[in-house]
């Protein structure tokens, strides 16, 4: 396993797993248009020996603002709030730990929040972009590692024009 599990309890290793079978068994059957690249790096992050991915459990992140995690280089730090409050509560985990696994994966913020939406609903945790993340698409060209977005009509391709999803309308 090539994800390294640090400072969880066993019922949040146990969401952990469930998510990530989650993840494994829609990256075995793609929901959308997924580059092949992109496809072999998740797959090495998940299933080989290297890269190694440190999944840290970061507490309550200290306050309301506080994030449902954070990634970078090789580490994922996941906050209380995208675990589950009770073992009958349906978590966000798996779309919050994919939407991490794409920037491990080297994707930009369209790239996440695009294959998040695109693999995961609304009711399973995705969390369409924010405001904040319309900025920095719009900072960052539309483009991300894998997918362009015409502004205009929200529409997300990958660079071979296949449409990976159209985004709701954004937020005011």
């Amino acid at each position: 396993m090539a994800l390294r599990i640090q400072g969880f309890t066993s019922a949040q290793r146990r969401a952990i797993a469930r998510g990530r079978r989650i993840i494994e068994r829609r990256l075995a059957r793609l929901p959308c248009p997924v580059p092949q690249d992109l496809c072999g790096e998740l797959r090495a992050i998940l299933f080989a020996d290297r890269p190694v991915v440190d999944l840290v459990y970061g507490g309550d992140g200290g306050g309301h603002r506080t994030p449902y995690a954070r990634s970078a280089g090789y580490r994922i730090l996941l906050y209380r709030r995208a675990m589950a409050s009770t073992s009958r509560d349906t978590s966000q985990l798996a779309p919050v730990l994919f939407h991490e696994l794409i920037h491990i994966a080297r994707g930009w913020e369209l790239d996440a929040e695009a294959f998040e939406n695109a693999w995961f609903t609304q009711a399973e945790g995705a969390r369409p972009p924010t405001r904040d993340d319309w900025t920095l698409f719009k900072e960052q060209h539309y483009r991300g590692w894998w997918v362009c977005l015409d502004p205009r009509t929200r529409r997300v391709a990958d660079y071979a024009d296949r449409l990976v999803l159209t985004f709701p309308p954004r937020p005011r």
